[in-house]
């Protein structure tokens, strides 16, 4: 339906058009009134009506100064007249400003349905005209935000200006608004689906409030809003707005807002400058308005802070996954304040993810689950996205330890994988570990193999070796000194073991890392 607004200054007479006119059936509604026209134009530009009709003969601003105003200040809006004299000049004077039509007194409904058939026709063809419009700015801002090349740069932009009549040194603002993909997941709605509905409510909450946007669809659920520099909402306008998108749509959205507007031709660098901004959502979280100031010259670290990984371990095999999760969630927040690289994150997550899975003895089938795994770690959009993927892999550790408990001979081989891991340095034979949980020799070196799939000696050699490489790194120990430390008197022994399983000599993977 499109909209009407009726001025007249004799209340008699707005009454009649407002209630003995049947608006509805034409497909037309009222959305307001006036007296005269300097109210009317105070209130059509809050309304923005599709149709004003008005009296032509009124106090204080008359309806021919008024439609000329409209025609100053309205493309889209369609004028008609209404009048008790039928004589050439106001005809002709309605006609010089831009009238669609117009209407004698008293009103005849078949002559309003037909002028108001045309007008709804002019409404359409406005309203086509405008969507071209919309979608040829769109194009060339897009193109814009990815241009480079000064010169190609300064032709669009002189296009944009033709197709706007705005100077081309005109000043533009962008907010850059971006679907939270797992959230799209979740509703199984398609990114495309999300976005039509995103647009569609930043379009009629700027309508609202008057303001002009234009509005370009990038990739992957990403969405630019560009203004006028001077229109540009403040930080508690853009915290009203993330209220008011939150309370409208069952999807989350991330935005970049607020930054310092450019001319055309330098939108490519407003562009990639938001999209830093944004990028900060792995940070920040999702769902929410991140601001320009907020991360002006911010610093990214590439020290990653020490990590209590012993003591979770431990919190793990003992089934405390409460206690677990809060050192890690403590640990994930300090990684956020300290803005620690994403890529460092993400390999401290895999190497934390695969020395656990290792430590409980995932079986090697999983191998194609913990690939998904590794790779939803890199692709994550957040930091705590990959909080709870950690989490995920504790607490499948957690409830797989338990099960084991509640086998007899797995927890008597955990015991023993315990009792090797505590004392690797030391001197571990069969019989020392058999006595310690009242089994054979035999029988331990028996279940041994075929709940952990090796021997106990071999066991025994990945986790010396193990300790040995990370000893490696530490340049101020001997060779030999590490041979005694992860347990073996023979340092010929050590590097002889340590080649045959690592395929290089210790002094060699020393060089290598």
């Amino acid at each position: 339906m499109y909209s009407i607004f009726l001025v007249d200054d004799e209340e008699l007479g707005l009454g009649m058009m407002r209630d003995y006119i049947r608006w509805e059936e034409m497909g037309i509604y009222i959305i307001g009134t006036a007296s005269n026209g300097r109210e009317a134009l105070e209130k059509i530009e809050a309304l923005q009506p599709d149709i004003v009709l008005t009296d032509v003969q009124m106090p204080i601003m008359n309806g021919i100064d008024l439609a000329r105003k409209i025609h100053e200040l309205y493309d889209s809006i369609q004028v008609m007249f209404l009048t008790g004299h039928d004589e050439f000049h106001y005809v002709k004077s309605a006609l010089h400003v831009g009238a669609v039509g117009y209407l004698l007194k008293p009103l005849d409904l078949n002559e309003i349905e037909s002028v108001i058939s045309k007008v709804k026709q002019r409404c359409e063809e406005v309203a086509i005209k405008k969507r071209s419009t919309e979608a040829a700015k769109a194009t060339i801002l897009k193109e814009l935000s990815y241009e480079k090349d000064t010169t190609r740069a300064a032709e669009l932009a002189s296009d944009y200006s033709r197709l706007t009549r705005l100077p081309v040194t005109s000043r533009y603002a962008l907010a850059l608004f971006s679907i939270d993909p797992i959230e799209a997941e979740e509703e199984q709605q398609s990114l495309e689906e999300c976005t039509t509905r995103l647009v569609s409510y930043l379009n009629y909450y700027f309508q609202a409030k008057n303001l002009k946007a234009s509005f370009v669809d990038y990739k992957e659920g990403e969405t630019g809003l560009f203004m006028e520099a001077d229109q540009q909402p403040g930080y508690y306008a853009w915290e009203d707005l993330a209220v008011a998108v939150r309370s409208a749509l069952d999807f989350t959205v991330t935005a970049a807002v607020g930054a310092e507007a450019a001319e055309l031709s330098n939108l490519h660098g407003l562009y990639e400058q938001m999209r830093v901004i944004l990028n900060e959502r792995f940070y920040e979280g999702t769902g929410t308005m991140i601001h320009a100031e907020a991360v002006t010259n911010q610093l990214y670290s590439e020290h990653m802070p020490p990590f209590e990984k012993k003591e979770w371990f431990e919190a793990i095999h003992q089934l405390d996954f409460e206690w677990a999760a809060q050192k890690l969630h403590q640990y994930i927040e300090a990684l956020a304040a300290m803005r620690i690289k994403k890529k460092m994150i993400c390999d401290w997550s895999i190497d934390l993810v695969d020395e656990l899975l290792e430590q409980v003895q995932e079986p090697f089938s999983k191998g194609v689950q913990r690939a998904e795994l590794y790779h939803s770690i890199y692709n994550a959009s957040t930091l705590h996205e990959i909080e709870g993927l950690i989490l995920d892999a504790a607490g499948h550790a957690v409830n797989l330890l338990g099960e084991r408990f509640m086998d007899k001979n797995e927890k008597l081989i955990h015991k023993v994988r315990t009792l090797i891991d505590q004392n690797y340095n030391h001197p571990v034979t069969i019989n020392s570990l058999s006595e310690q949980v009242y089994l054979s020799p035999n029988y331990l070196r028996s279940i041994f193999k075929e709940k952990t799939g090796m021997t106990i000696h071999d066991y025994l050699t990945r986790i010396r070796l193990g300790k040995a490489r990370e000893m490696l790194a530490d340049g101020s120990l001997k060779i030999h000194d590490i041979a005694q430390r992860v347990g073996y008197e023979s340092t010929s022994y050590f590097i002889s073991l340590f080649l045959k399983n690592e395929g290089v000599t210790p002094n060699e993977y020393r060089k290598s890392i």
